[in-house]
């Protein structure tokens, strides 16, 4: 478990900072990861079963997008500080 939350956060900070630590872009970037998410979901869902369909894991992973967004703009601030520093 430990090994996997050190490997989001290392992610979220790269997401930081490529976007040089401004936290609107770093979220956008995860908002375009759950489109893409949400729309290679759906095509899966149409190929296996014929039609899209709502089902309880949608908002969880609506939840877990959110939530990596909000450690990416934790990193954000992170990054911004230290910038400020040079």
């Amino acid at each position: 478990m430990e090994l996997l939350l050190a490997k989001l956060d290392t992610s979220a900070l790269v997401i930081a900072l490529a976007a040089k630590g401004n936290p609107v872009i770093a979220a956008l970037c995860v908002l375009l990861f759950y489109f893409a998410f949400n729309g290679i979901e759906g095509i899966i869902e149409k190929l296996i079963f014929g039609k899209y369909f709502v089902h309880w894991l949608d908002p969880i992973f609506a939840l877990a997008f959110a939530s990596y967004a909000c450690l990416v703009v934790w990193n954000c601030a992170h990054v911004s500080k230290a910038l400020m520093k040079l």
